[in-house]
């Protein structure tokens, strides 16, 4: 076989996009079923319930929510916008966006009560669904001002994603009350799950006989159910494979495809996180092995060094937590007196 006679592998990459929204969504009917309770009533011109949608990253979140999205524009009629909060952070971060996407005319005065009133003006008495992913991302006092200003309009039904309930626990009382969402929880996939999902996905992005159901097992076995690692590693693995001009996709390429992709998925967590949380992290890794109470204290010296102020006290628990929960470090109970735990980087 010549160079000029070899076809890849990849057939159609934009399948294997994280920006690709499939034309169905394995292993979350419940999930589908209850957050379609929540916007059915935007169908009958009504006001949506609010919704918050949390589970650990690569839950099938974001691929749902827009799915649904789609799905109701395209059968009811029923508009609607997706705003990434990682990337508007603040309340008129949000609000400009949400112009900027629906094209409102004269909404262009940087003024935030006036693009506000211009929103308004344009959905008038139409029921609207706004999408707020990553929620979690935004200051305390950020999120709560989103929250608040948006759950007040008439007919706007929002769906909060992001990776934990607890959030919304610490959102002040009034906008939680003002909110009242139906919390929709999405578990890890399980194997079986991720290996549906990577099958349907080869059989649409990639050429024939380039894979077989072992590949697949692989992944998923390796992919921890997180749906974003498993295809990411089979984009990553089938584009090794094209660089050595195989035909199929080896076991070797599957395990550089995963590395890359954890790699990736590493990086990904820690950008969306604050200065602390990444130092924090930084230094569990530089010990390989530390002491919660003796990181408190290595801690304290980097920021000296660095001119940080540094965390409360109270507030360093919940940002430990945090880098446990995004799976970034794993955490337990030390063999010692007291709360004590044992971190350690999640690199194993």
């Amino acid at each position: 076989m010549t160079l000029h006679d070899y076809q890849g592998i990849v057939a159609n990459p934009d399948l294997l996009g994280e920006e690709y929204i499939p034309p169905n969504i394995p292993g979350r009917d419940p999930q589908i079923e209850e957050l379609t309770y929540c916007l059915a009533p935007a169908i009958r011109g009504r006001k949506p319930m609010h919704s918050w949608v949390y589970g650990n990253p690569g839950t099938g979140k974001t691929a749902t929510t827009r799915y649904l999205l789609r799905k109701l524009k395209h059968e009811s009629a029923v508009n609607g916008v997706y705003i990434n909060c990682w990337e508007c952070n603040t309340f008129y971060g949000v609000i400009e966006k949400i112009v900027l996407k629906l094209r409102i005319l004269g909404a262009d005065k940087l003024n935030t009560a006036f693009k506000l009133e211009r929103f308004e003006r344009y959905i008038k008495d139409k029921p609207f669904i706004i999408v707020l992913d990553e929620i979690d991302q935004p200051s305390p006092k950020e999120r709560n001002s989103i929250l608040y200003n948006l759950c007040n309009l008439g007919r706007v039904g929002l769906v909060c994603v992001c990776n934990s309930k607890y959030t919304l626990f610490g959102l002040e009382e009034r906008v939680k009350s003002r909110l009242s969402p139906t919390r929709i929880e999405f578990r890890r996939y399980s194997v079986d799950e991720l290996i549906y999902i990577l099958r349907q996905r080869a059989q649409w992005a990639l050429f024939p006989d380039t894979w077989d159901k072992q590949v697949l097992e692989h992944i998923a076995e390796l992919s921890e159910g997180d749906a974003r690692v498993a295809i990411q590693t089979m984009k990553n693995a089938a584009y090794y494979a094209e660089n050595d001009s195989k035909s199929f996709i080896q076991p070797e390429y599957v395990k550089k495809g995963w590395n890359s992709a954890k790699d990736l998925k590493k990086t990904y967590m820690l950008n969306k996180l604050t200065v602390h949380h990444r130092l924090l992290y930084e230094l569990i890794e530089k010990n390989g092995e530390i002491l919660s109470g003796k990181l408190w204290t290595i801690y304290l010296n980097a920021c000296r060094k660095k001119r940080m102020k540094p965390i409360a006290l109270r507030t360093y628990s919940d940002y430990t937590n945090k880098l446990k929960e995004l799976g970034l470090i794993k955490a337990e109970r030390a063999s010692v007196r007291g709360k004590v735990r044992v971190l350690r980087t999640n690199d194993g």
